[in-house]
């Protein structure tokens, strides 16, 4: 319960800053610049460098693999129940489907795996992230492009992306057998500074993005984006699991990053292609509010069930 406390007081120490003015909500397009374009990447090289070898590249790959075929499977299951039960427009269809398919993997998945299981958990969650990018960008694009009124390129959007590109170079660097200590220790010790501003830097995004007052425009289909995020996404991502033979800390870490709340990426994408954002930001705040009482109950599950 510690790591929830310690989320829910940086997420709050954001909020109250914007309440009180002294930070503005558009800031937090400054802070999650600094995050995606410094300090993420900074995290995502030392991490991996230091707790990935070669021989664990193999069982760390399925990770990424097996969070794409999860997001895949929450969105195709939103699109018929948005379609056929709640018969929903274009706009209003496509920011349900971005809502229930796509997690908070990084801004939120980064803390929680962090605090959890420390590095060895940040490691394993770096790579669920990377899937988690990855359905972004194609399922997301896919599905701004179907239903909303703009059009995008995938390939651009990726190469926009820095953690990314840093994961898919370090991964090269250790398949090559390149090690940390190859690289002059002024280096590593600047990226070690950087680094740690990431989570602090992470949650006070978080808690500028956040806006109580969106959450009275779509209170039931927060509900229904939660039981998405909470529900089927980890059962899912716990099925498929024993489908790629993944085990032991790969498999908690997988299961807990399933369940995190809808991506706050689901916004600049709702933005983007004209999507229903009155929608996607009461979803976004609905399952944020929920997700930090539900994880603890995640991890106390996954603790019980895959010792």
């Amino acid at each position: 319960m510690d790591v929830i406390i310690i989320v829910m007081n940086l997420i709050l120490i954001g909020y109250l800053l914007k309440y009180l003015k002294l930070l503005k909500e558009s800031d937090r397009i400054a802070l999650n610049n600094i995050v995606v374009y410094i300090t993420m990447p900074a995290t995502i090289f030392l991490t991996i460098m230091t707790k990935v070898s070669p021989s664990d590249l193999f069982e760390f790959l399925k990770l990424p693999f097996a969070i794409i075929l999860t997001d895949l499977i929450c969105g195709v299951l939103s699109y018929f129940v948005g379609k056929s039960f709640l018969k929903l427009d274009n706009k209003s269809l496509g920011g349900f489907i971005l809502v229930c398919m796509l997690g908070n993997t990084g801004f939120l998945g980064y803390p929680i795996a962090y605090g959890f299981y420390g590095d060895d958990g940040l490691a394993r969650a770096i790579f669920c992230d990377m899937g988690g990018v990855f359905a972004t960008m194609l399922f997301g694009t896919y599905v701004g492009i179907k239903f909303g009124k703009n059009s995008g390129n995938i390939l651009k959007e990726f190469l926009r992306f820095p953690p990314l590109i840093t994961g898919i170079f370090t991964i090269i660097l250790i398949f090559f057998g390149i090690k940390l200590n190859n690289f002059p220790s002024f280096i590593i010790k600047t990226l070690e500074y950087l680094s740690s501003a990431t989570i602090p830097l992470i949650m006070l995004s978080l808690g500028l993005s956040l806006s109580p007052s969106a959450a009275k425009f779509g209170v039931f289909y927060g509900i229904l984006a939660s039981l998405f995020r909470f529900g089927v996404s980890p059962v899912a991502a716990y099925s498929l699991s024993d489908i790629f033979l993944i085990n032991g800390l790969e498999k908690k870490i997988l299961v807990i990053e399933s369940a995190m709340p809808s991506a706050l990426m689901t916004l600049v994408l709702s933005t983007l292609y004209e999507l229903d954002v009155k929608l996607v930001a009461s979803c976004c705040f609905i399952t944020t509010a929920l997700s930090l009482g539900i994880i603890p109950i995640v991890y106390s599950l996954v603790e019980i069930l895959l010792i």
